[in-house]
């Protein structure tokens, strides 16, 4: 996979080195029971050390997701059922974008779920988003070490730092606390776009509305199809 000459980082500074005080443990805080709004569903901060589920990207879930409004906000729905229906969505939102679902915890064993865009080459210039690049490479050696990420705004993409390896063996091992399935499920919550739900969710089917045909669409497609 190829990435923007102009913006793609050297290893090296991807994965330094950096230093954590060692009194971190004192914001730790009792484990308890695990609700849906303890799961978050946005990526790491930037201050934040953390550790990816399994050893291999390919333990992570490859899914369709679309944003919906909810309110004054935006949330991120999965879709979820047969290919067909899938299909149907796609066809209907437009704009669904398929991501990596990277569970993670933090050494201070904050949950969440980072939605990583999959990697997809441009197929004008064969290159992959910078972003979307080093988010990729980051959550796989996140899967193995204590890691942060920091945005580099001024070059397109993320910095990943290790942290230092006397602060690995501080941190421990990972704590999930949740399985893989269990923590999309809970964090997501509502958040799912089914055969059922596509028709009985409010804020799924506002989004929607009703189509309107258009001439000049069908005949660009007859056009297109060559009839």
């Amino acid at each position: 996979m190829k990435q923007d000459k102009n913006t793609t980082p050297d290893k090296k500074s991807l994965f330094s080195e950096t230093r954590v005080s060692k009194d971190y443990k004192s914001t730790l805080t009792p484990g308890a029971l695990i609700g849906s709004s303890q799961i978050s569903r946005n990526k790491p901060t930037d201050q934040e050390w953390f550790q990816v589920y399994g050893d291999t990207m390919d333990d992570l879930e490859e899914m369709a997701v679309v944003k919906i409004p909810v309110g004054d906000r935006e949330e991120d729905y999965i879709i979820r059922g047969s290919k067909d229906f899938k299909e149907d969505v796609k066809n209907t939102f437009k704009k669904v974008r398929m991501v990596n679902v990277a569970y993670y915890t933090t050494s201070t064993a904050r949950l969440g779920l980072w939605l990583i865009a999959v990697p997809i080459e441009n197929p004008n210039t064969g290159n992959i988003n910078a972003w979307v690049a080093t988010a990729n490479e980051i959550a796989e050696m996140a899967q193995h070490k204590w890691v942060k990420k920091i945005s580099n705004v001024g070059h397109g993409y993320y910095e990943g730092f290790y942290a230092k390896d006397e602060d690995q063996q501080i941190f421990g091992e990972p704590r999930y606390r949740l399985g893989y399935e269990e923590a999309v499920t809970k964090s997501f919550d509502k958040f799912f776009i089914t055969e059922e739900t596509i028709e009985s969710d409010p804020h799924v089917r506002q989004a929607i509305g009703n189509p309107i045909n258009l001439k000049s669409a069908q005949d660009a497609d007859r056009s297109k199809n060559g009839k």
